[in-house]
């Protein structure tokens, strides 16, 4: 059996290859609540929330807003072997509408999100082959049409962008990659579908909250009364609790003979509650990869020292911002001139993140200049401190002095004649 088989690739017209649809298979009974889809199976009830939604999450926000924050002010450098070139205008600019830090913004939030980041590539192309400009598109606003591979090993050939046009090409979108998950579509992969029972957790906890607070103690009350009462009868009571509590907790309410009113419910104020919380804050860090700290919600177990907070921004580049800085590197290195061996390449400067302190660089710098076989120059040093080439005065010849001139010396006295003479 060849590969084409296994993947179930079949040939189209013009040559090209597209997947073929799997055997279809009889699908498990679906409930009402739950989603069947091919090749993943029954899904939990759909509870997606909107990214509008998702970044009001504190967590979510941190997170997010931390790893883009940390990618977008970085420097972008090109290069061509060992050789470092100065940078093109794809590189100092992918996006002609937009600064560099606003576009590594966009994408890197949409691969947090989504685990993919949608790029149209506009402009045609220069003399060097390389797109004129880059412009992110929001995951919402894109939708791959006609054939789709489920398995995601075959790009789509069209996409439908909103308000531009019936369809555009997809050769001329560019997808950017984060984690890739086997069998998941693209449109089921971040956490906001993967971890959608994570995120409506932590909404629902601060909507809750919120009803807390507003309504002057516990949203959720339930009323006993002695007496025996009709379903009408407890209606009527219970609709003239909620009147009298919607106009706000100024207002008392009033019980006859035997009523009583008791908070029914979970309280947000205890310990336990508040522990919950922080749980579900860790869960979206532990998500998107943020250490706890980091996140600011500290586990509570162990304890920051001042070496583990120092080489936090070590291990945050180390095991997650590499997964959004690698896969940027390779779009935007494809697209430069030259092939992927050897052609030119770019390469986000993250060496911000992972300098030590001034005094420990100084002690470092002074073991690559100090004694015995050095392996810095001083102008090295000063480039990685990003600082210019120290200027060495010139160097003059010293004005000789002059030669002082000898004091003539007196005329001898004239001789005096003898006397008689």
């Amino acid at each position: 059996m060849g590969v084409r088989a296994i993947l179930g690739l079949a040939a189209r017209g013009d040559g090209a290859a597209i997947l073929a649809p799997p055997t279809a298979t009889a699908a498990p009974p679906v409930r009402e609540s739950s989603v069947y889809v091919p090749a993943l199976g029954m899904l939990p009830p759909s509870v997606t929330l909107t990214t509008v939604e998702a970044a009001g999450l504190s967590a979510v926000r941190r997170c997010v807003s931390l790893i883009a924050n940390s990618i977008a002010g970085r420097e972008w450098t090109e290069w061509e072997g060992t050789r470092r070139l100065e940078p093109s205008r794809l590189v100092l600019r992918p996006a002609a509408g937009m600064t560099r830090r606003e576009w590594a913004w966009r994408v890197v939030a949409a691969m947090c999100l989504n685990d993919l980041a949608y790029v149209y590539m506009v402009g045609g192309v220069d003399d060097e082959g390389v797109p004129g400009s880059l412009i992110p598109i929001p995951n919402q606003a894109i939708s791959p049409v006609g054939a789709v591979d489920p398995w995601d090993i075959v790009p789509p050939s069209q996409y439908r962008l909103s308000g531009i046009g019936p369809t555009v090409s997809g050769e001329a979108v560019l997808r950017i990659r984060g984690p890739i998950w086997p069998g998941v579509p693209p449109h089921l992969a971040g956490i906001m579908a993967m971890a959608r029972s994570t995120l409506a957790m932590s909404q629902a906890s601060d909507a809750y909250a919120a009803r807390y607070w507003a309504a002057g103690g516990s949203p959720i009350t339930q009323i006993t009364v002695v007496e025996k009462v009709s379903d009408t009868q407890a209606a009527g009571i219970a609709q003239r609790w909620m009147d009298r509590r919607s106009k706000g907790p100024d207002y008392p309410a009033v019980f006859g003979e035997g009523g009583k009113a008791e908070p029914f419910g979970a309280d947000p104020t205890t310990a336990t509650a508040v522990e919950a919380r922080r749980e579900m804050v860790l869960d979206v860090a532990r998500h998107l990869g943020v250490p706890a700290s980091l996140a600011m919600a500290p586990a509570p177990a162990g304890s920051m020292t001042y070496t583990n907070v120092e080489a936090e921004g070590l291990s945050l580049f180390r095991y997650t911002l590499g997964g959004f800085v690698d896969p940027l590197q390779d779009a935007i290195s494809d697209l430069l001139p030259g092939g992927w061996r050897g052609g030119r390449r770019m390469v986000i400067d993250m060496d911000p993140l992972t300098r030590a302190d001034q005094e420990s660089r100084y002690r470092a710098w002074a073991i690559g200049l100090g004694q015995g076989v050095p392996f810095l120059t001083p102008d090295e040093v000063r480039e990685a401190e990003g600082l210019p080439p120290m200027e060495v005065p010139a160097v003059t010849e010293p004005t000789p002095e002059p030669t002082p001139t000898p004091e003539p010396e007196p005329n001898p006295p004239e001789p005096v004649p003898a006397a008689g003479a």
